[in-house]
């Protein structure tokens, strides 16, 4: 029997994350230090990815693992919310009442392939949060399509296994619009990875929540010293 409140309804996660001596990819020691709870039990999910985060007061560093989703990806740089790969949420001034992304919410989509000439390249793109009411540089219709993201402030390797893949990605600070550590050092966040078998999996709430766009579904990064 189904019970009538979903337990991930209960909470709001707020994850502590460690500050790195500098903005760059983790090896494996620093991504199994920074790795955030597996929460795939309580929300609900398959449990078939990890994440860890780190921040520098110049940017975020970000690994993601998927296991025993075979070889197949489907990736594509002009649809990356369709895309396999990792899909992540940032709020740098986080408020507890809008329901919609503001302009300083960013949606990323970190592929392991679909880049460069033969599409085979890792790659980060800027992604449309739904029903937001302003992207920065957007004007009238064009607010609720993504910002171009310059190349300069993301770059990504990744990895394939015959189960799975896996990608390290360094976002600088200019990623992200608002950034200011000394200022605001809660950001609101979320992540889900793609799958063109299993769909979209999120990472912190339950799959029939609407945390594609609305930021009070959100969990909480906590940037530690």
């Amino acid at each position: 029997m189904s019970p009538l409140v979903h337990p991930a309804s209960l909470f709001r996660f707020r994850f502590p994350v460690k500050r790195l001596a500098k903005l760059a990819a983790f090896d494996d020691r620093q991504a199994d230090a920074c790795r955030l709870p597996d929460l795939a039990g309580v929300v609900g999910v398959p449990d078939v990815a990890s994440l860890a985060v780190g921040w520098h007061p110049d940017g975020l560093v970000v690994r993601a693992e998927m296991r025993g989703v075979g070889t197949g990806r489907w990736c594509h740089a002009t649809k990356p919310e369709d895309s396999d790969g990792l899909q992540l949420w940032l709020a740098t001034r986080p408020t507890a009442e809008s329901h919609r992304a503001g302009r300083f919410c960013r949606r990323l989509a970190i592929l392991p392939s679909g880049g460069g000439r033969q599409a085979t390249e890792p790659l980060v793109v800027a992604a449309a949060i739904p029903r937001a009411t302003l992207i920065p540089g957007g004007e009238g219709e064009a607010m609720r399509l993504p910002a171009v993201l310059p190349a300069e402030v993301a770059t990504v390797s990744s990895r394939g296994w015959p189960d799975g893949w896996r990608v390290d990605a360094v976002l600088k600070a200019a990623a992200f619009p608002g950034w200011d550590p000394d200022e605001q050092a809660t950001l609101g966040f979320f992540a889900a990875v793609v799958n063109r078998r299993l769909g979209q999996i999120p990472l912190f709430a339950p799959p029939e929540y609407p945390w594609d766009s609305d930021p009070t579904t959100w969990s909480f990064l906590e940037l530690a010293d």
